[in-house]
Parts: structure tokens; sequence; C-alpha cells
């Protein structure tokens, strides 16, 4: 074959590559309510390995996400000072403390300057209380960064392989029949 025609020929097969995938993105999850239930939610499919991180949790301990292998990983990025987060954190520690023993973590990262506004905001909205997730510190953003995280809150289910499975932008009422869906078509 000549090499105009090859190149004619690869670049038809690339394209025809690309068409299918865009016309069928979501085929690496075979559950259709799975798929329904994240559309439903506005949120954004993704299918991409998570990027690794470690961060101190409120007592110095560092936690990987490499340690969480195996469980469904709720991912939220959010800071002390940002209303949307604060609107949805109850819906979150309720959501945790339904799932935690089935094999679902929840992993909330603040990108708060340090730990003093954490305390406070946690105080208030657990009064003598501990809560369900991981609180870790990103205060310097990199993990946010890695991410690609834009706006707060950011919240990110990672499935027990490692892998991102959707993203989801703003606050939410995390207690709604459609996440519901999610986590226990992953667990």
């Amino acid at each position: 074959m000549k090499p105009k025609r090859i190149k004619l020929v690869l670049i038809v097969l690339a394209v025809m590559g690309l068409t299918a995938a865009a016309l069928n993105p979501w085929t690496f999850y075979d559950d259709a309510d799975l798929v329904d239930a994240i559309d439903d939610l506005d949120g954004q499919w993704v299918d991409r390995q998570a990027p690794s991180f470690e961060l101190p949790d409120r007592q110095g301990e560092i936690h990987s996400l490499s340690q969480y292998r195996g469980q469904v990983v709720f991912l939220n990025f959010w800071a002390s000072f940002c209303e949307p987060c604060r609107k949805e954190m109850p819906s979150m520690e309720s959501l945790v403390r339904q799932y935690e023993a089935q094999g679902m973590t929840m992993v909330a990262i603040s990108l708060d300057e340090g730990w003093a506004e954490i305390d406070r905001f946690m105080a208030s909205f657990l009064p003598g209380q501990t809560s369900a997730m991981t609180v870790l510190l990103d205060d310097q953003d990199a993990t946010a960064h890695a991410y690609g995280t834009e706006l707060l809150p950011e919240t990110y289910i990672i499935d027990r392989e490692g892998r991102i499975v959707a993203r989801f932008v703003g606050d939410y009422d995390w207690t709604r029949p459609e996440v519901k869906q999610i986590i226990e078509g992953l667990l």
C-alpha cells in the first residue's frame, strides 16, 4: 500500500474510533441505573485513575488514597468559609453514616489555611460529636489542583479500583435517591 493511502486509512480509523467513543463514552459501567443516576444529578462522567495524595488529619496522621483501596471513596473538596460547602455537610454526614459499614468512606479535604477554621466549623456543625468523615487539610491546594478542582464544593466518587467514576460541582443534597443508587451500584 502506498504511504498516502496508509495515512488516509489511519486517519479514517482514528476518526471512526473517536466518533465511537463520543457516541458511547460510558461503556466502562454496564449498570444503566448508575449511568442514569449520575446524569439525573447533573454529574460529569470522568473514568480516569484518581490522583494519589498524602494529607494530614487533625492529629497529624498522614492519609493516602491508597489506604482506601477496595472501598468506594466519596472525596469532597470544601472550605469552612464556603457557604455552599457548609450547606451540604449535614447530608454528607448522613450519607457516610448510612454506608460506612458497607465499604464506603468519605474523605473531606479542606482548603482552609489551617486547622483553627476547620475546628470552629466542626464544633458548630456537630457540637459535642465526632464526624464519621475523614477530614484532611490541603492548605497548599496541591491535591485540589491534581484533581482539577475549580469550584467549592466539588465531589469525586471513586470506585473500589481507584478510578474516578463521577465529578459533581456545587452543593448537593447527598440524601437524594439517585445518590444512594450510585453508592449502592458501586458497593
